[in-house]
């Protein structure tokens, strides 16, 4: 079975129903087909974004861009558009989330956050659904890049990212963090997502709605957070690290199987 969706270039609300969102391959539960050398970048879809990383001959052959993903996980679909980092720590990564500007609104209901919004090529939400379809097999790896406002970059590296099915509402798993910093996620390690019209947190009001100075946008909150990826753009209140609050006017999440670098 297939679900997809596809990438809308740009976000106008007036067409929103008929040009939403990301493409999100929902596929059955057979597993993630990892890098198997039949990769094609020669402009055909290729397996997986695992297929442009450091264990791969097309590793660094390759820009970071919008590709095609083509019978992926063994389920023959109509091909797929992502948005694959080839260069980030060796490559491989499938981006689920970018903010870089002002013209993707993520103040967003459930169902946005269910099936994704926004542009590959601009700020986007790739979707609840599709990140569960994707993680529920195997083990895999999330990374978050993201840009300090003096322009300083930086990035949290984590492992063991899952994210639990719709009947359980998108329940993240304990992950395990890799950092030099104090881990801005952890208390998020364990929660339902929330969004502003579905409050699963475990604070006395929605966090979605009411923290981080104003619409903090959907996430995984506990008693709010230390990490509001989703909030408003370049907030103030973006990011704790050692006690101290960031604004970040770039931020990149993504994923991969461990499988994918070795």
């Amino acid at each position: 079975m297939c679900y997809q969706r596809f990438t809308a270039d740009h976000v106008d609300k007036s067409t929103m129903i008929n040009t939403i969102t990301i493409s999100i391959l929902v596929v059955s539960a057979i597993g993630i087909v990892l890098v198997d050398g039949e990769c094609q970048t020669n402009g055909g879809p290729i397996k997986s974004c695992c297929c442009l990383g450091y264990n791969n001959t097309h590793f660094n052959a390759n820009s970071p861009g919008v590709y095609t993903i083509g019978n992926f996980s063994g389920v023959k679909c109509s091909n797929t558009r992502v948005y694959c980092d080839t260069t980030s720590g060796g490559g491989g990564w499938l981006v689920v989330q970018r903010r870089q500007d002002e013209s993707v609104d993520f103040n967003r209901d459930w169902v946005d956050y269910e099936d994704g919004f926004g542009s590959l090529t601009g700020g986007f939400w790739l979707g609840l659904r599709g990140m569960h379809t994707m993680t529920n097999k195997g083990q895999w790896e999330l990374r978050i890049d993201y840009t300090f406002s003096n322009g300083t970059k930086s990035y949290l590296s984590y492992s063991n990212f899952k994210v639990g099915p719709a009947t359980d509402q998108y329940r993240l798993s304990r992950l395990e963090f890799d950092g030099h910093t104090t881990d801005p996620f952890s208390l998020s390690y364990g929660m339902k997502f929330t969004t502003r019209d579905r409050d699963n947190d475990h604070a006395v009001y929605n966090c979605a709605v009411h923290d981080a100075g104003g619409n903090a946008g959907g996430w995984w909150y506990n008693w709010c957070s230390r990490m509001f990826l989703n909030n408003q753009y370049n907030h103030r209140t973006t990011i704790r690290l050692n006690n101290q609050w960031y604004s970040l006017p770039f931020i990149e999440i993504k994923i991969r199987p461990k499988d994918c670098i070795f």
